[in-house]
């Protein structure tokens, strides 16, 4: 009799405990479900900011997945402004993170996140204040009396060259004038150009976003796929 009651108190607390963890793990807060933070990007441990603008969930910072990393003289895909090849990085490499073709911005993000496209451009600029009219215009730098450029860039000089028209970071997107790649680097603390998942038809061109020290707006402009930009990630 002792023998059976205390079988039958061992699967009560048994089932109690079951019923309890699923409880907690259902309970468990979701991560991003707040207006900023981090998380660690698993397949190298690498942390990054994030901030929630409107419904969307932008990264705060250049991406900086690094599988391989190729000189100016050869066709890796993925490059660090200033490295020529051999020897650490750099500090550019921790400021700006990295620089990608097309291609390869397709598939860098980390898991849960992916390249914007044109579009999720398009509905962060509306977001910020972007007139409808301006929202489709190519080779123009649209937004300049709503600062949407500005609101996006780090403000100061530390990152940007003067006169870093418009900064204010409103937002906390905290964009880096980190260059990019066209044959060679160029731009370093004057212009953060962004690719997008958008290409062009038939043609070896894609859309991107580009800002500038000495505009408060943001560019939306076609380029080459093989030129490298940087990517800034988009929650799933």
């Amino acid at each position: 009799m002792y023998i059976k009651t205390f079988k039958s108190d061992f699967a009560f607390i048994f089932f109690v405990i079951l019923l309890a963890g699923l409880f907690i793990s259902g309970c468990e807060k979701d991560p991003f479900d707040a207006d900023s933070g981090t998380f660690t990007d698993k397949r190298d441990d690498h942390e990054y900011k994030w901030v929630k603008i409107g419904e969307q969930i932008w990264m705060a910072e250049n991406l900086a997945y690094a599988p391989t990393v190729c000189g100016p003289t050869a066709n890796c895909g993925i490059y660090v402004y200033g490295y020529l090849g051999t020897g650490s990085y750099g500090e550019n490499y921790t400021l700006y993170g990295c620089l990608y073709d097309w291609e390869t911005a397709q598939k860098v993000c980390p898991d849960g996140w992916h390249l914007p496209s044109d579009e999720e451009w398009m509905e962060l600029e509306q977001y910020l204040g972007m007139p409808f009219k301006e929202l489709d215009k190519m080779y123009f730098v649209r937004g300049e009396n709503e600062n949407i450029g500005g609101k996006l860039k780090e403000n100061g000089y530390t990152h940007w060259n003067s006169p870093n028209t418009g900064a204010t970071n409103e937002v906390d997107f905290c964009a880096r004038a980190g260059g990019l790649f066209h044959e060679r680097f160029v731009g370093l603390k004057s212009v953060n150009s962004f690719w997008t998942s958008s290409k062009i038809p038939g043609e070896e061109i894609a859309i991107g976003r580009g800002l500038f020290n000495n505009s408060n707006g943001i560019m939306r402009s076609p380029d080459g796929v093989s030129n490298c930009y940087s990517v800034r990630c988009i929650k799933n």
